[in-house]
């Protein structure tokens, strides 16, 4: 519990996933509770250095975070902001029973890839630019980042060598740059800028291991047509749906589901990063392409 002067706010553990998302929430909570932007800044820290994340959060994330909560408001921003908060799905937790009653247990990794209609081997060339080509034909603006603090949006033909890169928006862009949500500027990477969902993507990053978000991913393969899945270079998978003129609220019981399996609802956003199929993680590792069937996209 941290208190400044009369202001209290309790700020709760972190989930495995959505980190981003309950760093925001922490955010408003202390704006809310009345603490000045630098108590909290100092209580963000302390609350990031009391527990253990799955990643790295740095002060240039808590300082955004203070940033939005506190800046938009007189801009008269924050209203707007609180409405679409409100008005957003709430997203299930995770429920490994009913997963584990569902998906096939036999169904593994390598079940994945035997039932994938267009294979490589580990010592194939990357197949980054053919598996675009069929994801993003007729050469669309396509947002990749090399990290998430490097990107660009281009279109698809002017990338060269993409497999280099960690980052893809799995949605076409609809501009070359869109207004950032706090208003300071533009970005090649914003949900201002992105079109409309072509893909969605369910990040499966939980500890319950490759055969069984293989098994999640297949499962879900039934309810929507899987396109693609990639290992992260991590714990998990990144399954891609084919979606393109659906709305959102045909999309939210899928996706609703997804969650229960273990998935991250931080994909729900539309301009989310996704890992690049075949391409090269910060930690050297190979993102590889697992299943890839470009005929549902077609």
């Amino acid at each position: 519990m941290f208190y400044h002067k009369k202001a209290v706010a309790t700020l709760p553990p972190p989930p495995e996933n959505g980190i981003h998302s309950a760093v925001m929430s922490n955010a408003r909570r202390l704006w809310r509770a009345g603490f000045t932007q630098d108590s909290a800044a100092r209580a963000l820290q302390q609350w990031r250095d009391d527990y253990a994340f799955r990643r790295p959060v740095t002060n240039k994330e808590l300082f955004q975070a203070i940033s939005t909560a506190y800046q938009t408001p007189s801009q008269g921003l924050f209203a707007k902001a609180h409405l679409n908060l409100s008005n957003s799905p709430k997203w299930p937790v995770p429920n490994p029973e009913k997963r584990a009653n569902l998906i096939d247990n036999g169904f593994h990794l390598v079940t994945l890839w035997e039932n994938s209609p267009y294979q490589h081997s580990s010592t194939a060339a990357p197949l980054t630019e053919l598996i675009f080509e069929h994801l993003f034909p007729d050469n669309p603006l396509v947002c990749l980042g090399w990290n998430a603090r490097k990107f660009a949006t281009r279109p698809l033909r002017e990338w060269r060598n993409p497999e280099r890169l960690q980052f893809v928006v799995p949605s076409p862009m609809s501009l070359l740059s869109g207004l950032k949500k706090d208003g300071s500027g533009e970005s090649a990477h914003t949900l201002a800028n992105t079109g409309p969902r072509r893909f969605l993507v369910v990040d499966f990053d939980d500890r319950a291991g490759l055969d069984v978000h293989a098994g999640a991913a297949w499962y879900l393969g039934t309810l929507l047509p899987l396109t693609l899945v990639v290992w992260t270079g991590g714990k998990g998978l990144h399954a891609w749906f084919y979606v393109a003129g659906k709305s959102d609220e045909e999309l939210r019981p899928f996706f609703s589901l997804a969650c229960e399996f273990g998935g991250d609802s931080r994909l729900w956003l539309r301009s989310q990063f996704a890992r690049v199929p075949d391409g090269i993680r910060d930690n050297g590792e190979t993102q590889t392409a697992f299943y890839f069937n470009p005929e549902v996209c077609a």
